[in-house]
């Protein structure tokens, strides 16, 4: 008796909780042509120019005007980013998708996004062919994770978009499947972010436990992994050369000439500073005598840049490398020989040129650093004469004085070396 007591108290509580928590999945509507659209944050936009809400460019497709459109063209490579701030937000989701209709004048590659109370969401890609109208069905829980959102924001990001291309993007039907209503108010549950390890703002992420000696990295806030750099040597000549140095990679002269003189040169510009991270470690991936000895370097790269995306520039890993290679040198004027001297590339550098306010956080995860060793470089960050130091799986907060160009002094000390780099970035 005492039993089936117990059973039925069981399954009152159970339904009662069930009752309480149960939720209503309803369609909402952010965005159709009707009423008051919204705004775009003017404060994070990239986009070169502001978006037209309610343009009519015909039928395009499924597409039916008005709706928005944002376009424009640039002089230089880069990723352009905006917040829509819709009417119809902030709304209450637990699961569902989000959907949209997108078309572009170009061929694009197009990343959406959410954010909200928890903070930034994972970005997800899609690769948009022009002149095509695409309906996108993005899963919530694969942007902002399980469990109940508060969403106050859509992102929409064109990534890599050329230099003198006028490019257009189109935007219409934006929604949401799964809006709820819920008394209480949608806090960070105690634990977590709930967003997983991408979770976008500075205070909500949390670096991964990946060992960074390890060449496998799995995606971290992109769909899937970039292709490695094609390998300078044929299977042959890996052979031939393995025999001549106990290194893993097998650089000229002139590439090692070039990483020497960019680690050394006390001044560059913000995308200069921005592109040497990744050009250095190509020079030195490319020249591999084996595959699968590091991680990626544009894989690494491009999850550093979306990364930052997803945080408006205000949060961003600090891209790290500390690899061994061999360089080939001359022995007389005419090199009729040559032999292989050892080197190190011992590099920070940052995903991003620019930073978005006067404040920056830099986090130290391992999953953005490439090494064949098993302990990671000690780093010290500097900006105008206040340093501090940098650990593994840490974060720091810096602060500009003024906008404009500003530098970023890290020094990188591994295995007695040390290794002092200026980089500089654009203030906002």
């Amino acid at each position: 008796m005492s039993n089936r007591m117990l059973g039925r108290i069981v399954s009152i509580a159970a339904l009662t909780v069930m009752a309480v928590h149960a939720q209503v999945c309803e369609e909402k509507v952010l965005y159709n042509g009707a009423g008051t659209p919204g705004q775009m944050d003017v404060s994070s936009r990239t986009f070169p120019e502001p978006p037209e809400w309610l343009t009519n460019w015909g039928e395009m497709g499924s597409m039916k005007p008005p709706y928005i459109r944002l376009s424009g063209m640039k002089n230089v490579r880069g990723d352009w980013i905006g917040a829509l701030a819709l009417h119809a937000l902030p709304a209450d989701v637990q699961g569902g998708f989000l959907r949209l209709k997108v078309r572009t004048t170009q061929r694009v590659r197009l990343g959406v996004w959410l954010s909200g109370t928890k903070g930034v969401g994972n970005v997800v890609f899609n690769d948009v062919p022009a002149n095509e109208t695409r309906e996108l069905k993005v899963a919530v829980e694969k942007v902002l994770g399980s469990g109940m959102h508060r969403v106050e924001k859509v992102w929409i990001g064109l990534f890599g978009v050329p230099a003198y291309q006028y490019t257009t993007l189109f935007v219409d039907d934006v929604v949401l499947t799964c809006s709820v209503k819920q008394s209480a108010p949608t806090g960070p549950a105690d634990g977590g972010s709930g967003m997983g390890v991408a979770a976008g703002s500075p205070s909500g992420y949390v670096a991964t436990n990946t060992v960074a000696q390890s060449p496998a990295r799995a995606p971290l806030c992109l769909s899937s992994t970039a292709a490695p750099s094609s390998a300078a040597y044929s299977d042959e000549a890996r052979r031939r050369l393995a025999d001549s140095t106990t290194e893993k990679f097998a650089v000229s002269f002139k590439e090692h000439r070039q990483i020497r003189e960019s680690l050394a040169q006390d001044e560059c510009s913000p995308k200069e500073c921005r592109r040497l991270w990744y050009r250095n470690m190509f020079f030195v991936d490319r020249n591999r005598l084996r595959d699968s000895v590091i991680a990626n370097p544009k894989g690494i790269f491009d999850e550093a840049v979306a990364l930052a995306a997803a945080n408006n520039y205000s949060f961003m890993p600090l891209l790290v490398a500390d690899v061994a290679y061999a360089f080939s040198e001359c022995q007389d004027t005419l090199c009729s020989a040559s032999r292989f001297t050892k080197a190190r590339l011992l590099q920070a550098g940052l995903p991003s040129s620019f930073v978005r306010g006067s404040k920056l956080t830099l986090v130290y995860d391992p999953y953005f650093a490439v090494t064949q060793n098993k302990t990671l470089p000690q780093i010290d960050v500097c900006v105008s004469d206040k340093c501090s130091r940098l650990p593994v799986g840490g974060k720091t907060a810096l602060e500009f004085e003024s906008a404009g160009v500003q530098k970023i002094v890290v020094k990188l000390t591994s295995g007695g070396e040390t290794q002092r780099q200026n980089l500089y970035v654009e203030v906002k």
